[in-house]
């Protein structure tokens, strides 16, 4: 489903501001979850040079939970807690996020069952993509 650019990623995430990190859900599919972060003064670790982009774990850990804060939408669930196991395959090309850029992550479902999922993720910045496979779960309760 294609969304409007004004819908807010606290809607379908379990997380407050300051430490709620992705601003804009952009688009929800059966297998995936694409959000937008514009890089501004505010956020949580920024640094002077922007943002550090050792934070893409958490960037993509989020845009996890948008997916699946939406499917439990559709259950009529509330946005539930989830747990970041690890991370495979992460490579950082550039140190900073710039101030003032918008990156765009992109989280698609691999694997999910009882909780226990692994999604490939992606981050798209300037002529850069980050890329890391995340192991998540989400207990039933």
């Amino acid at each position: 489903m294609n969304l409007s650019k004004n819908l807010s990623a606290v809607d379908f995430i379990p997380h407050e501001k300051p430490m709620v990190f992705i601003d804009h859900v952009v688009e929800i599919g059966d297998n995936f979850a694409i959000a937008e972060l514009l890089i501004r003064p505010d956020l949580m670790f920024c640094e002077e040079q922007g943002l550090p982009t050792w934070s893409s774990i958490e960037l993509m850990a989020q845009t996890v939970s948008l997916y699946a804060g939406s499917q439990g939408g559709k259950l009529g669930q509330p946005p539930k807690i989830g747990f970041l196991l690890g991370t495979r395959k992460l490579h950082l090309p550039v140190p900073y996020f710039n101030m003032g850029e918008t990156v765009t992550i992109r989280a698609e479902k691999q694997y999910l069952h009882e909780g226990l999922g692994q999604f490939a993720c992606e981050i798209y910045y300037q002529n850069h993509t980050i890329s890391a496979v995340l192991s998540v779960y989400e207990p039933e309760e």
